[in-house]
């Protein structure tokens, strides 16, 4: 067994299930399920309540991934049914933060081969009531974002290549930067900044043209549709000789190492590596030379995806200190495991479409935090965190600066 320090990330590799292939009922769930619904249960210490931000907004037990796993224990156990908690289960974030604080990964090694991972088990449960019909409040509009999506990409609508068309990048070569729809539709200056800089320290790279939507967690309530679009994906990224897939999307690097995996049950056969990784290892090596001063005050939000479920929060914050003139304020990595931007995992903003002030609330209390700090600006590198707070920073009229790494890292090295 491996003992793990508090803030330390454990293993997340992922570790094939049976269990997750089997249709649930109304009245049962997998015995393998319960068992751990139960180790939840019989814990009591709460930690993972403590430590969940719609929980500590709300202050409503039902709320938390505690009551979560008691629920579908309660289910289990032949005291409630799936379609009486069905509005239960529409609280979680899938921020990751009740994984970690869990006391089970706080003395174990690979956490998710011995219990299920939480995220997991919230897509299951929520697949499986829209699957039984069992249409929880705001169900709807969560699907109809997410074939809105579909419908555009099936027709040709969604401009993903449009961002690199005047760059002259291959679609082969070892390092391939993948993005998909949003990145490339939402986020277009930022995404072309982040090649930019690739280019700035001579790297060879290519990209996919003709992505499909990722949507993470949310790939499975699309059934074999979702199925379809993770192996289009992973056999256009085979093609292209990639040895490096280099991510600017968290929720898309959790896709590739993560969910991919166990959608397809097989690994990819490159590595894939986040943004931010692969271009502190630049700075490192004197490939890129940040030497413009760039005056402002700053702290980093931690998105969800990349810290609390992928274990990438170093990174972020040497390129902040590699940039002369920061005044760099941190916010440490585990301290965050408290806070979310609001939108959650879901890449077409589900968590909003089924508690749009719930979701502002989140927000608005981590901008609050960032002023606490006195500082300026508000630096991350998570397009979907970038289109949240910006929404929350104009509702509240706060005064802060949402900026992208990428773009105070592309000032210091007089790209822009």
């Amino acid at each position: 067994m491996t003992l793990l320090m508090r803030g330390e990330i454990m293993s997340t590799a992922y570790t094939y299930k049976p269990w997750y292939e089997e249709r649930w009922k109304d009245n049962w769930v997998p015995e393998e399920v319960a068992v751990d619904c139960y180790s939840t249960f019989a814990c009591r210490h709460k930690f993972c309540r403590e430590v969940c931000p719609v929980y500590q907004e709300t202050g409503n037990e039902g709320h938390s991934s505690y009551s979560f796993h008691v629920s579908l224990l309660s289910v289990a156990r032949g005291y409630s049914k799936l379609r009486e908690l069905g509005d239960t289960f529409t609280y979680c974030l899938q921020c990751g933060a009740c994984q970690l604080r869990c006391p089970t990964t706080l003395f174990t090694g690979d956490f998710y081969k011995i219990t299920n991972e939480h995220n997991v088990l919230v897509t299951k449960t929520r697949k499986e009531l829209i699957d039984l019909g069992f249409k929880f409040k705001g169900a709807d509009g969560m699907i109809d974002n997410l074939t809105k999506v579909v419908n555009d990409t099936d027709a040709g609508k969604l401009p993903v290549a449009e961002w690199a068309k005047d760059l002259n990048l291959p679609e082969t070569g070892e390092v391939i930067l993948f993005v998909d729809y949003f990145m490339a539709t939402q986020m277009t200056n930022i995404l072309r900044l982040v090649a930019t800089v690739l280019k700035k320290a001579g790297v060879d790279f290519g990209i996919v043209k003709d992505p499909k939507p990722v949507f993470t967690y949310e790939l499975d309530y699309l059934g074999e549709k979702g199925v379809a679009y993770a192996k289009h994906n992973l056999e256009t990224l085979k093609k292209t000789g990639a040895k490096k897939v280099i991510v600017p999307d968290p929720h898309v690097f959790v896709s590739l190492t993560k969910e991919y995996p166990r959608l397809l049950k097989e690994d990819p056969p490159f590595d894939v590596v986040y943004v931010t990784d692969f271009v502190a290892e630049l700075i490192r090596e004197g490939k890129l030379k940040p030497e413009k001063p760039v005056k402002k005050k700053v702290t980093y939000h931690d998105s969800c995806m990349l810290n609390k479920v992928s274990g990438i929060w170093n990174s972020p914050r040497e390129i902040l200190n590699s940039i002369p003139g920061i005044e760099f304020i941190d916010e440490d990595h585990v301290s965050q495991w408290y806070y979310c931007c609001g939108n959650g995992a879901s890449e077409v903003r589900s968590f909003k479409t089924l508690h749009e002030d719930l979701s502002y609330r989140i927000g608005l209390k981590r901008l609050r935090r960032a002023l606490d700090l006195e500082v300026t600006t508000l630096a991350l590198t998570c397009p979907h965190c970038n289109e949240q707070f910006s929404e929350v920073k104009v509702k509240s009229n706060l005064n802060i600066e949402i900026i992208d790494v990428f773009e105070l890292l592309a000032d210091s090295l007089g790209l822009r």
